[in-house]
């Protein structure tokens, strides 16, 4: 670490033009590549999603599998008895637009884009004839099921043109969530980036200093997003990965240049060099970043493993923005440090510095004397504290695994107001795409067909007049229905897996036929059941290499314990505030989330990977003073109350700024980019705020001497590495490090 400090500082000028090109050259090629590609793709592997993907892949039926949107034709005047005029020659030319349409399905026609434009006769069931007949439906299908965003922005920008004073047109489905919609006020990432620099003003009250953790976590990002839109063109990588990576980037960025920073001005007020103290400061809290950032991308990276297509672009995008997070906090930061000298101190503390009048070496103020009560009143507090986690993870013990549906998006979007009116129009449950999948001669067989059919209306949950079959060639056939329930509504969900396990066996056993239950909420149900069956091992896996790492690092069996207990308890707790907003609605329409429904299934897995590794950033850096305590007094009361309040304040102050980054987020557009600003910042709020100010000292002065206890059989097996060396100059370093080896 000495190395590569004294290297950024020595040849500072080179380090900054060297990330300069670097980014030029990650955007320039990105650019050069047409820009990034996102897509969203899902593979379950043994799941009846996957088995139906393969049944129409065998069959040659891949464009019946592809993504699909729904067009919401509203009559202002009249009705839409016939087809309005400017329908079918918008819908003909999107088969010849580019924009990978396979097929078309109206009240009025069907257009079949893989057989030339081929137009048959409509489906009536698409017309609410059973009210008025002013609402119509267009289903799209696109040639592939990747959420590939140029070719569904394509289609919407062609068939807005169609909206008039008598007609309305809105959109719905996946393929357009998000279209025509535009963040009001400040994007989120501009709100963090604005919100971070209030608080760094406050923290450090020189320019210098608050603009160089902004520099290192801004350097990060744009390398890191360009970098994300080459791998695009790799590999797919979900929509929502831009978004998390400035989320992620500039919070973990931020806070980590922030601890270094602060290191470096504790330094300079002690009387070390600029020079020795940048080279100390990377040394020590250089090496706490180094460690935890590398938590944070073996945490992410660990999504790799569960088999989820879905995870793997975001999780190698997420940490390659990391690891840049990192190598600039190392690199452009130190050069940064080394460029501006002194000037990273307010006046005030530079005339001092320059006066030889320097600081005591321990803190002293307000979080001294917390510190010290915390000691003096470790059972009260630590009760207190628990108590409040317990309650607010009360609510995780009743979170549903699933996807909430469009009438969740705010009010005034388009795929809201198409979602409505469906409801309005048809009823709430055509909202659902649901399909039972018929593989075998039966498909043929028009009396086969009529039993599936006779089986799935008399179904509670299912609109019997909504069952529909559609033979698709001599292997294969659909039979569409409607539930009676939202897609998101629990009732859909136990609809689809009763369907799978009593209603449509009997009808398949015996036969060369099979039954799939197919859709967008059966694939739901595939991808939650997925998940929840490898989350605990998932689980298991990133809290086990945690408490390997903490272990090597403080030469402790309890510290990692406590570690991992805590960020457990935080992650449980940040989980129950995102179920009571997210799936019970308290104050969800306040945010523009909707009524409220089910956590994304996904959402768990890649939270709490990210989660555990911000965790263990506080960790590390409130431990690791303490443990440089103990090494030098072996007081282990004394020890807590030095290294919570020298650690406190900077910890608290990197909170404040991930929290606003994070809350930032609920500006944004989706409702899963919401669930992450809010859940991430909630979990950084208690972590900071109630787990290391008091659960986390407050316990270890209950365990007392225990706290740095490991066996001799495993000291003489672990190895010995030193993790963060005491604050010291550099020229004193080396006999520093020796005595903690």
């Amino acid at each position: 670490m000495k190395t590569l400090a004294n290297f950024a500082v020595k040849h500072r000028l080179w380090v900054i033009a060297a990330w300069l090109a670097f980014i030029a050259v990650a955007q320039g090629i990105s650019w050069a590549l047409g820009g990034a590609a996102y897509k969203d793709t899902f593979s379950l592997p043994h799941t009846e999603t996957a088995s139906v993907s393969k049944v129409l892949k065998s069959a040659g039926l891949d464009s019946q599998n592809g993504a699909t949107g729904t067009v919401v034709l509203k009559a202002k005047t009249g009705t839409l008895a016939t087809s309005p005029s400017s329908l079918q020659p918008a819908l003909v030319k999107l088969c010849t637009s580019g924009d990978q349409v396979a097929t078309i399905r109206s009240p009025w026609q069907a257009i079949d884009c893989t057989k030339n434009a081929a137009v048959t006769a409509g489906d009536p069931k698409l017309l609410n004839t059973a009210k008025d007949s002013t609402t119509g439906l267009v289903n799209i299908t696109w040639t592939s099921n990747h959420y590939d965003l140029k070719y569904f922005t394509g289609v919407f920008d062609s068939l807005k043109t169609l909206r008039s004073s008598d007609l309305q047109v809105e959109f719905t489905g996946n393929a357009f969530q998000g279209q025509g919609q535009k963040t009001q006020g400040v994007p989120p990432f501009l709100f963090g980036i604005i919100a971070a620099l209030i608080i760094l003003i406050f923290v450090f009250r020189t320019a210098a200093a608050t603009a160089l953790p902004l520099a290192s976590a801004l350097a990060s990002a744009f390398a890191g997003l360009g970098l994300i839109g080459i791998l695009t063109h790799a590999m797919n990588v979900s929509n929502i990965t831009p978004e998390l990576t400035e989320l992620m980037v500039l919070g973990v960025g931020v806070d980590y240049a922030l601890f270094i920073v602060t290191r470096h001005r504790r330094n300079l007020r002690r009387g070390v060099d600029v020079t020795d103290s940048i080279i100390s400061s990377i040394n020590t809290s250089g090496r706490a970043v180094l460690f935890a950032g590398t938590t944070v991308c073996i945490a992410i990276l660990g999504l790799l493993a569960l088999g989820v297509s879905f995870f793997n672009g975001m999780a190698i995008g997420a940490a390659v923005a990391v690891s840049l997070t990192m190598a600039a906090s190392l690199t452009l930061l130190p050069a940064l440090l080394s460029l501006f000298g002194l000037k990273v101190l307010p006046r005030k503390q530079r005339r001092a510095v320059r006066a030889g009048e320097f600081i005591e070496l321990h803190a002293t103020g307000s979080w001294a004397r917390w510190s010290n009560t915390v000691a003096r009143h470790k059972l009260v507090l630590s009760l207190g504290a628990a108590v409040v986690i317990a309650l607010l993870a009360a609510p995780f013990f009743s979170m549903r695994l699933g996807a909430g549906d469009q009438g969740n998006d705010p009010k005034g979007t388009t795929t809201r107001a198409g979602y409505d009116l469906i409801a309005q129009g048809f009823g709430v449950g055509y909202n659902s795409t649901l399909e039972a999948v018929v593989d075998g001669p039966g498909s043929t067989d028009p009396a086969y067909l009529q039993k599936v059919a006779t089986a799935l209306q008399g179904t509670t949950g299912v609109e019997p007049t909504s069952v529909h079959a559609i033979p698709l060639n001599s292997a294969v056939a659909f039979v569409s229905f409607k539930s009676t329930t939202s897609p998101q509504n629990a009732k859909t969900y136990a609809l689809v897996k009763t369907l799978r396990a009593h209603t449509l066996p009997p009808v398949y056993d015996g036969t060369s036929n099979h039954v799939y239950v197919y859709g967008y909420t059966a694939i739901q149900v595939d991808f939650a059941k997925v998940l929840a069956a490898k989350l605990p091992l998932f689980i298991a896996a990133v809290v086990g290499l945690s408490f390997l790492l903490l272990l090597v690092a403080f030469r402790s069996l309890v510290i990692p314990l406590t570690a991992a207990a805590m960020n457990l308890l935080a992650a449980g707790a940040s989980f129950g505030v995102v179920v009571a907003i997210f799936q019970f609605g308290w104050g969800s329409e306040a945010l523009g989330l909707g009524k409220g429904g089910p956590i994304d299934a996904w959402a768990p897995v890649m939270f709490f990977a990210i989660l555990f590794g911000l965790s263990m950033d506080y960790q590390v850096f409130l431990v690791s003073r303490m443990y440089e305590e103990w090494l030098h007094t072996r007081d282990n009361r004394r020890a807590i109350i030095v290294g919570q309040a020298e650690t406190g304040s900077i910890i608290t102050a990197a909170a404040l700024i991930m929290i606003a980054v994070f809350g930032g987020f609920v500006l944004g557009d989706q409702r899963a980019i919401k669930l992450f600003g809010i859940g991430l910042a909630s979990a950084v709020f208690l972590d900071a705020f109630l787990l290391r100010t008091i659960l986390v000292p407050s316990m270890m002065h209950i365990i007392g001497d225990r706290n740095w206890y490991l066996p001799k059989w495993l000291d003489r097996i672990t190895p010995k590495v030193s993790f963060e060396p005491p604050d010291a100059p550099a020229s004193e370093e080396d006999s520093v490090l020796v005595s903690n080896r």
